[in-house]
């Protein structure tokens, strides 16, 4: 994808969203998820001058030696499980003669590494810092490190130019609408825990602009909110749905459980278009985290009541789980096996603990000498990469993959899933037989 100024083009930056580091991970995520393009690139290339081109380059997975250019900016973004292949592109256009800008979590992390493979690297958020990496490239004297500051309005700048966007790139690439977390959960390796929001009314227009992209089917596919928590607070949630509601639109988001017990908040997320809700249950142990350690939360049971609120209001749920705790024994994985048989929440996301550079997790268990592998390319959620404390690594991927098997099969989504199945495979069969016996 390439956006071409009017004006002559004096010089290029080439902004890259690596692919996974292994390749069967990136051909399944990428059937799953489509490889929508970043909002971190879409907002380094608000931020560049008009006289620039400016070509996007997103999950490529097979590159020549054509495509490593001199003269241009190339800005990488990394992932952890990202990161083996952007040092690979790194090192490849720095060969062809190229500057490189590294950014993103991995690179907050360790930034030291990151120089190895790069004439700079941006740490923290962009938006106070990418005008001076310009200017700097152009005068060819770019630093080693720039250290962005949280913006209060972190948005305004960058909303003209996502409005000027196909509609249809920014429905795939979802409405960001926060930033930070008033959570600090030791396996996030968020770049800053201010919490800021964009303006009501600028959500209002992008939801618009992005409503009139084209779409195939009986009505158009549900927006999405990219927001770490669309409750994080719940005057401006509520305050944004009923921003949404003339709208007409549908949507889903990531929520906290705390939503379940918000009777107003729930009735105006129903009005304003909300099919489906993602939450980051975690464990079935809600005291080991502050998101999940409310005062409505005690235990399972309380997650319970709280999913029986959301479904109430025909609001589907998403649940996440982590499995490799050190809470948990082998009677825990038992007892999160039930609770997800008789939860049904309408599917079920399970991810192995991961620590990844950055949190508080990778520091202590890097400090107990727990971690065992620091090979990138495994940090992508499927591996165990450290020694638990109640179980053995054999036993978390055992119990992974018996829990994943069995909710599945557990829940509506799969039901659904079946009967959509069988129906799409009988209906053929049953209109043969049927004009068989009419023309017979």
């Amino acid at each position: 994808m390439v956006i071409q100024s009017s004006s002559p083009v004096q010089k290029e930056v080439i902004l890259i969203n690596p692919c996974i580091s292994n390749f069967f991970l990136e051909i399944a995520f990428g059937a799953k998820t489509g490889n929508p393009l970043p909002h971190s690139l879409l907002i380094l290339a608000a931020l560049t001058p008009k006289e620039y081109k400016v070509q996007f380059i997103n999950h490529k997975l097979f590159w020549t030696a054509d495509d490593f250019c001199e003269g241009a900016l190339v800005g990488i973004t990394c992932l952890t499980m990202m990161v083996s292949k952007a040092y690979e592109l790194a090192d490849s256009f720095r060969a062809a003669g190229s500057k490189v800008v590294l950014g993103g979590p991995h690179v907050n992390a360790l930034p030291e590494e990151a120089l190895e493979h790069a004439d700079s690297v941006v740490v923290g958020e962009a938006e106070s810092v990418w005008g001076r990496v310009i200017d700097d490239f152009e005068k060819g004297r770019l630093q080693k490190v720039y250290r962005g500051e949280p913006l209060d309005d972190f948005f305004s700048p960058t909303f003209d130019y996502l409005m000027s966007l196909d509609p249809a790139v920014l429905r795939r690439t979802g409405m960001h609408i926060d930033r930070g977390c008033k959570y600090n959960c030791d396996f996030c390796s968020r770049v800053s825990d201010k919490l800021r929001f964009i303006k009501i009314e600028q959500v209002v227009e992008l939801v618009r602009r992005a409503a009139t992209a084209p779409f195939f089917g009986l009505r158009q596919p549900p927006l999405v909110f990219i927001a770490d928590n669309i409750f994080s607070k719940p005057a401006y949630a509520k305050e944004l749905f009923r921003a949404l509601a003339p709208l007409k639109i549908r949507w889903g988001a990531n929520a906290s459980i705390d939503i379940g017990f918000d009777e107003e908040a729930l009735r105006l997320a129903k009005e304003s278009g909300c099919q489906a809700f993602l939450i980051g249950f975690e464990t079935i142990h809600p005291e080991a985290y502050r998101k999940t350690s409310l005062a409505q939360v005690r235990s399972a049971d309380d997650y319970r009541k709280a999913i029986r609120n959301i479904n109430a209001h025909r609001i589907k749920i998403t649940g996440s789980f982590i499995i490799g705790l050190d809470q948990y024994t082998h009677l825990d994985y038992l007892k999160l096996l039930l609770f997800l048989v008789r939860a049904r929440l309408w599917f079920s996301i399970l991810t192995i603990l991961t620590p990844v550079p950055g949190s508080a997790l990778f520091t202590r268990l890097k400090a107990e000498g727990r971690i065992f592998s620091f090979d990138w390319s495994r940090y992508n959620f499927l591996n165990c990469v450290f020694k638990p404390k109640n179980v053995s690594v054999f036993s978390v991927y055992a119990w992974f993959v018996l829990i994943r098997f069995v909710s599945m099969f557990f829940s509506p989504w799969m039901l659904f899933f079946m009967a959509g199945l069988f129906l799409s495979q009988n209906l053929g069969l049953w209109l043969g037989h049927g004009l068989a016996r009419m023309f017979r």
